[in-house]
């Protein structure tokens, strides 16, 4: 028998043997915890609109793979935004990006720890409020590119 031919083979006993991926929800996501996926700041939901996150894979983590959550309601929440919200959002945006590539496949995300990042004893420069940079005559283009994307669209 050919090495190929042994490898091959033991390779289809570990795929057969492998998990497959299921369709049922193993958790129900409160959309209206988390102001259904909409940012009461204005400038967090500018952000949302032009980067097009897609939300749905955020919320299919934690319905599908145990990813927490729950740390993120007040991002959608509060009208505040800092740095740390950036960070947030950072984390959000690339969560979906990798879940909606299908990358975490049926891991559990339980316990990935997410929100830890620590600026120390520079904490102080996490509260920075970044609107105070943004121009107030922007408002009004900024509300119009917001209105031009359905963002219940992207949530199903």
């Amino acid at each position: 028998m050919k090495v190929t031919a042994i490898l091959a083979s033991a390779l289809a006993a570990v795929a057969a043997a492998a998990p497959t991926a299921t369709s049922e929800k193993r958790a129900v996501v409160d959309l209206g915890a988390f102001n259904n996926f909409g940012f009461a700041n204005q400038d967090l939901q500018y952000l949302l609109a032009i980067n097009q996150f897609d939300l749905q894979a955020f919320a299919q983590l934690s319905a599908f793979n145990n990813l927490n959550i729950g740390g993120f309601e007040s991002l959608f929440s509060n009208d505040a935004f800092d740095i740390n919200s950036l960070l947030q959002l950072q984390q959000i945006a690339l969560l979906s990006q990798l879940g909606g590539l299908g990358i975490f496949g049926n891991f559990d995300l339980g316990s990935l720890q997410l929100n830890v990042f620590d600026l120390g004893l520079i904490g102080g420069i996490g509260g920075f409020d970044i609107s105070s940079l943004i121009d107030k005559s922007l408002a009004p283009q900024i509300q119009a590119i917001i209105q031009q994307t359905d963002i219940s669209a992207v949530i199903v």
